[in-house]
């Protein structure tokens, strides 16, 4: 069974601390949810709602099916309340007319209770009651999210009384009640971001220094909020070139350390960025993406950035570039980052974006046995032992024994102009050479090693191939599990590591197609040129979407549909 519940209203109701605490109650009901946002950028007003996905399986792609819409405002109700589903239900605020309208009305419940601010409270225990949650359950996430004050979490734990009754009382409510699983199993509800940041601290973090941008700044803030626990030093640097200068320094210093943006803030860390390829120190950038250019759709979506960041600096230097496919994604994605960004002595950009980021969902714990635990510095009895110690020696991988400073005797000498094997500047055209072939070689040991098979579902050969990266994952899963119980089959290939790719392996999965489809949230599909770069084929059709808003698995069904004809 699936629950669609849609929380309406204006900026600053509350709509948020609802969808939190409903997506709190289904998992510690043993259940799914899963839930994104469409904001506007302002702070108070405007429309903006919450969508949620309940069931007993987890299903995160995004969906227009709407089988309870809470309207918190009459201008959500007018614009939302059209295409509720048959049976569904509608609950408001004050009494606004529609007729598929719940008699009790929030509004008036929260007044009962003591103050109309309790209305997201309201609107939380009425539709707990109506799934048939436990009452224990919604009583005790009250609790937690009122605790500091008692009287606050009095007045809410009646509004909570209130609403229950109210959805309990709802005549046909019995529709919507969600079947009893298992509840001593224990899962997390938690976003996008919150899981990047878990496995950040997983991957070993040490340093993060960053600038506030939607929607990336959920990770620095996480990352301040557990400092103490982890010992993580977090910076809130002045602009987003102070950054990512930092996070070169700290690496340099030997730790591990990372920065989050979005395109604007990226923008100008791109000559740091160049930096960090000439002096070949580790880091980890996250890039969450929006709509651009320039500030764009600030609270919006996109996946416009993928040319930007495979080119972004001067020169030509090794990068890795990760896509995580969904929340699960994003810890492993994270914690996989800084080994490698250690071990090969690069950037690894990790490319989300404002869907992924912010939105939540019930996982299962994260696995953390096996996850690298290896550090590639050179320790003090290693360097003791050597005579001579070059922070850029030439190997055959390209990849220098990397050391800190004042870790032993031997100096550490990096600098941002060519340099030699010692790291002081030079301008003889013979080193230049040799230190520009070392990082050639680098690269090559990097797609060798790096360049991983994409996921493939479903056979590529002789039939339509859709491809996909990122936070388009799970919505182009559920269209092609549609169109398969209707006849109208498609493989399906998800890029997870978007640079470097392994291209003799790609090229045989893409010429193999009968028909290649492209699935992109942006303006020019940049996937495309990237395939037809690795391949020479241009794809026969590009799905892109260009309002700020995600694919929906509805849209999909139709435009892939029609592709694949």
């Amino acid at each position: 069974m699936e629950l669609n519940i849609r929380i309406a209203g204006e900026a600053g109701q509350g709509l948020q601390t609802v969808g939190d605490l409903v997506g709190k109650a289904i998992t510690r009901s043993a259940l799914y949810a899963y839930s994104y946002n469409d904001a506007e950028s302002r702070i108070r007003g405007g429309l903006n709602f919450v969508h949620m996905r309940i069931s007993d399986n987890l299903s995160m792609g995004v969906t227009n099916r709407v089988d309870i819409l809470v309207a918190l405002t009459e201008r959500a109700l007018e614009t939302l309340g059209d295409g509720i589903s048959e049976g569904g239900l509608v609950i408001t605020a004050k009494d606004w007319e529609h007729p598929k309208r719940a008699r009790f009305m929030l509004l008036q419940i929260a007044e009962e209770a003591g103050s109309a601010k309790t209305i997201s409270t309201v609107a939380f225990s009425s539709l707990s009651a109506l799934m048939g949650l436990d009452r224990e359950i919604v009583d005790d996430l009250v609790r937690e999210n009122f605790g500091g004050d008692k009287k606050l979490t009095e007045m809410n734990m009646k509004a909570a009384s209130l609403g229950y009754d109210a959805g309990a009382e709802h005549k046909g409510g019995v529709r919507f009640r969600m079947p009893k699983a298992d509840s001593d199993i224990d899962r997390l509800w938690l976003s996008g971001g919150d899981a990047i940041s878990l496995g950040a601290v997983a991957g070993g973090v040490s340093f993060i220094s960053a600038y506030p941008m939607s929607p990336a700044t959920s990770i620095m803030t996480n990352l301040a909020q557990w400092s103490h626990e982890t010992g993580v030093i977090v910076e809130q640097a002045e602009d987003e070139i102070a950054a990512i200068n930092m996070v070169a320094g700290a690496s340099y210093a030997g730790a591990r350390a990372m920065t989050a943006t979005s395109g604007g803030g990226f923008a100008l860390m791109a000559e740091g960025l160049s930096n960090i390829g000439m002096i070949e120190v580790p880091a980890v950038i996250v890039l969450a993406q929006r709509p651009g250019p320039a500030t764009g759709l600030p609270t919006r979506t996109a996946q416009g950035d993928l040319n930007f960041v495979r080119f972004a600096g001067h020169g030509n230097f090794a990068r890795v570039l990760i896509a995580p496919q969904n929340i699960q994604d994003c810890f492993e994605a994270a914690a996989n980052a800084f080994d490698i960004a250690e071990r090969y002595q690069v950037p690894v950009i990790i490319l989300t974006d404002q869907l992924m980021q912010d939105s939540y969902a019930t996982v299962d714990p994260f696995v953390t046995d096996g996850l690298p635990a290896t550090r590639y510095f050179l320790g003090s009895k290693e360097l003791s032992a050597m005579d001579v110690y070059r922070r850029y020696q030439q190997t055959e991988t390209g990849i220098s024994p990397i050391a800190a400073p004042g870790v032993s005797k031997h100096p550490v000498v990096v600098d941002s102009d060519e340099h030699d094997e010692d790291g002081h500047m030079v301008e003889s055209a013979k080193l230049a050479d040799r230190m520009a072939r070392k990082r050639l070689r680098k690269a090559l040991t990097l797609e060798a090693d790096v360049a991983v098979l994409p996921d493939v579902f479903g056979d590529s050969f002789e039939i339509p191939l859709v491809v996909s990266w990122g936070s388009t994952f799970e919505s182009v899963v559920e269209a092609r599990q549609i169109l398969k119980s209707r006849g109208e089959e498609f493989a399906h290939m998800n890029l997870r590591t978007l640079w470097p790719l392994p291209e003799d392996a790609l090229l045989g999965i893409i010429n193999g197609a009968s028909i290649l489809i492209t699935v992109e949230n942006s303006v020019g599909c940049e996937i495309d040129s990237l395939l037809r770069e690795m391949s020479l084929r241009k794809a026969n059709a590009r799905i892109t979407k260009m309002d700020g808003r995600p694919f929906t698995v509805e849209e999909l069904v139709e435009k892939i549909g029609e592709a694949i004809k």
